[in-house]
């Protein structure tokens, strides 16, 4: 399950910089609204189930959770997972960070994932 789990994070953050990118058709988004018009945690969710879905890891992830701290072996559910990315943004900010540091040495997905999930 480690290698699954493990695996996942790295293509999920591969995909971050091409997700990021992509943008809303809004015309404008509402007062106090996220980055396409959503609150800021809806539009973090969403945004890092589109990188899972468009890495092909979603079904592993949903089963199995995310190991966090990595190489800790503490896995944490996915609808844990899923509630930090709507209610705590600055939290998944640093996770994807910190998958970022040790899975793609040297990649710099710093802006996609601050754009996703402000801190």
């Amino acid at each position: 399950m480690k290698r699954i789990v493990t695996a996942g994070a790295a293509a999920l953050l591969a995909g971050l910089a091409t997700v990021a990118t992509a943008g809303s058709a809004s015309a404008g988004p509402p007062a106090g609204a996220g980055e396409g018009g959503k609150p800021t945690g809806v539009a973090c969710q969403q945004f890092e189930l589109g990188v899972l879905r468009d890495t092909g890891v979603l079904p592993s992830v949903a089963a199995d959770g995310l190991e966090y701290p990595i190489g800790s072996g503490n896995v944490i559910p996915f609808s844990t997972v899923l509630e930090i990315h709507r209610t705590d943004t600055a939290t998944a900010n640093v996770v994807l960070k910190d998958y970022a540091a040790v899975l793609l040495p040297g990649a710099d997905v710093g802006a996609a994932v601050d754009a996703a999930c402000p801190a």
